[in-house]
């Protein structure tokens, strides 16, 4: 069964860019099938990091991308169950984002659509040992995925992406998704920001919930290099030493980060 350690639970980093350094660089969920061995090496390399928990690669693995969904999704459980053989105390996270679609009235997809959708990728998933639904800047679709991530029965970890006045793309605060989830889900926290831009807004969190707190932020900003590759502005260094300095208790990496930054990460106290 699934357990928090202490001082902090590491999750693991990027997928994208490490398979872009592999040269792969189509949608990531399509090499769960293609390409698995280069899924199951970089689970590998976050677990020898220090990661105790990996993300499934199945970040917009759902039904309206992809005709296939269920297969990619359940692939993407075997190759990370693949990756774990043999480590004791490490997790497999089902990762659910957003859909991509905006929901009436807004946009065209509507509530029981969009229901519909998460709750397919979630049972799809429910050999995961948690659930992380991240990258969510829509708080009524967050609500609909944990909705639907509830009928697997595992844990949910839920994140958020604010800017740096402590807002989603839509306009929701912090308060807003405390009101929302915090009887609902087992962590909740912020991914996809400036770790400097988060400190802030940790705290506001740590002193308005007593559920766990999760953070995982951007390796910074990112440039493009002379390769065409993005690079981000954060060392390993100054993001574990940024992230660490928040004593937040899941912690973990999203765009540009790598597995030299959860290493450092997962030392950290």
């Amino acid at each position: 069964m699934f357990k928090l350690k202490t001082p902090h639970t590491t999750v693991d980093g990027a997928m994208g860019t490490e398979l872009q350094k592999k040269g792969l660089t189509q949608d990531p969920v399509l090499y769960n099938l293609s390409h698995p061995q280069a899924i199951i090496d970089i689970h590998k390399s976050y677990l020898s990091a220090g990661a105790d928990i990996i993300t499934a690669n199945t970040f917009g693995a759902y039904s309206h991308k992809h005709t296939n969904s269920h297969e990619l999704i359940r692939m993407a459980i075997k190759n990370g169950r693949e990756a774990l053989y043999g480590h004791k105390n490490k997790w497999l996270a089902l990762d659910m984002g957003p859909t991509g679609q905006m929901l009436e009235p807004y946009g065209d997809m509507t509530e029981d659509e969009c229901f519909e959708i998460f709750l397919q990728a979630a049972k799809a998933g429910a050999d995961a040992d948690l659930i992380i639904i991240e990258t969510m800047m829509d708080l009524n679709e967050l609500t609909l995925a944990v909705k639907a991530a509830k009928e697997t029965g595992l844990p949910i970890f839920t994140t958020m992406a604010f800017d740096k006045n402590g807002r989603t793309m839509m306009g929701n605060t912090i308060d807003g998704m405390l009101d929302a989830l915090d009887n609902k889900v087992q962590a909740i926290g912020l991914n996809c920001g400036m770790p400097n831009d988060y400190a802030p807004l940790a705290a506001e969190l740590k002193s308005k919930t007593k559920l766990p707190i999760i953070i995982q932020p951007n390796a910074g900003l990112p440039h493009t290099s002379t390769q065409g590759n993005a690079i981000y502005n954060l060392t390993p260094q100054e993001f574990a030493a940024q992230l660490s300095a928040m004593e937040i208790a899941i912690v973990g990496g999203c765009c540009g980060t790598s597995p030299e930054y959860i290493k450092l990460l997962s030392k950290s106290a």
